[in-house]
């Protein structure tokens, strides 16, 4: 996709001033890859900080229009001016200083320091905020169309993954598993990934499991050279993204295809746990009630069913996960503030570990809606 269609562009450039106005920013200056098309429908090269550092690109949020610098014209839609990054700092910072006029309040994403510095020097009257607040706020609910997307990314994903579980048998490489759901999400035409996909055996034993933190369950989370033997429980995690919209898909395999009765007992248990959330995900409802449900669902005495420290739920959204998060160590009193909003979209995933039985992990993406919930990926394998 070149760029974003008109009608999602609209609908979010919309929420985006509804954003700023609420809270005081004339404009703004994105550079990160997401914000950038989330409010001009420009699509950067998609990359690491690596690739951002050698071809910088940044959006204008002006009072005037819609700008983009260093991105590639046929990647910028029509009705959003393109500029060339210019090729010093000084010159950068006054061309960003043009576009955004004389302004009092400024929201900025992260600049380098001799950008910034200058920025600063070229717009002497303006107070520079982080851009986070209003971005997060603008980003949090979903718009239908956006919706639509991450149901596609998902079913799209789902498909691939699906592909591959006939070959998750004795003897063959993690590595390879990867591969090839790398190549299947390919041939369904996802092609960019936010989450490089985990093909991973979980560990039976705590001293077995290369990530374990006080309090929390032995876990492990890395793709390796292993060979799969008979009756491994293998952990499955994928992040592709479609038309820049992220799906989270995740779930567990038996080697062999087979489960056994450890395997069926613990997903289980992570069913249980997983009912308990969504039985409380409605507008109105905090992160914290979330939190609570699947701790009294996992039962007394246990540690936290996710692993540290990671977390029970996060949004999801254009160009990967986003907050709100759930179960982080900013503790409860901190989640009752995160109050859940119709369109917000959730992935869950629990994780249920028992010493010598080994672990099951799954993850379940949602939409809230005005009574409730919404799935939008299908239930795991």
């Amino acid at each position: 996709m070149t760029s974003d269609p008109a009608p999602l562009r609209a609908a979010r450039t919309m929420r985006l001033r509804a954003a700023m106005e609420q809270r005081g920013h004339e404009a703004l200056v994105l550079t990160s890859a997401a914000a950038v098309r989330y409010a001009t429908g420009a699509v950067p090269l998609h990359g690491e900080s690596s690739l951002e550092a050698a071809r910088p690109f940044a959006a204008v949020v002006a009072a005037a229009g819609l700008h983009v610098l260093g991105v590639e014209p046929e990647f910028v839609p029509a009705g959003v001016e393109r500029h060339a990054w210019p090729p010093s700092a000084e010159r950068a910072a006054s061309l960003l200083a043009e576009l955004v006029g004389p302004v009092r309040r400024l929201g900025v994403e992260r600049l380098t320091a001799a950008v910034g510095g200058a920025l600063e020097r070229a717009l002497p009257g303006a107070g520079f905020e982080a851009a986070d607040a209003v971005l997060l706020a603008a980003r949090a609910v979903k718009g239908d169309e956006e919706v639509m997307l991450l149901r596609e990314a998902q079913r799209a994903s789902e498909a691939a993954v699906a592909a591959v579980l006939p070959a998750i048998v004795l003897g063959v490489r993690e590595v390879e598993l990867a591969g090839r759901v790398l190549a299947a999400m390919v041939g369904r035409g996802l092609t960019a990934c936010h989450v490089e996909p985990i093909f991973c055996v979980i560990p039976r034993r705590a001293h077995d499991a290369p990530w374990t933190f006080p309090g929390g369950l032995p876990y492990r989370e890395l793709t390796g050279e292993r060979r799969l033997a008979a009756g491994d429980q293998v952990m499955i995690d994928t992040g592709m993204l479609h038309a820049g919209y992220m799906a989270d898909f995740g779930c567990t395999w038996s080697c062999g295809g087979e489960p056994g009765s450890a395997d069926r007992a613990l997903r289980a248990r992570w069913q249980a746990t997983t009912d308990a959330v969504l039985a409380a995900c409605r507008p109105g409802a905090t992160a914290a009630d979330l939190h609570r449900a699947a701790l009294a669902a996992n039962g007394p005495g246990r540690p936290a069913p996710w692993p540290r420290p990671l977390y029970l739920a996060h949004g999801l959204g254009l160009g990967g996960v986003e907050p709100p998060f759930v179960g982080t160590d900013v503790g409860l009193e901190a989640e009752a503030r995160i109050v859940l909003e119709r369109g917000m979209v959730l992935v869950l995933e629990p994780y249920a570990w028992e010493e010598d039985l080994g672990g099951y992990r799954a993850e379940q993406t949602i939409v809230i809606t005005s009574h409730g919930f919404e799935r939008l990926s299908a239930p795991p394998p």
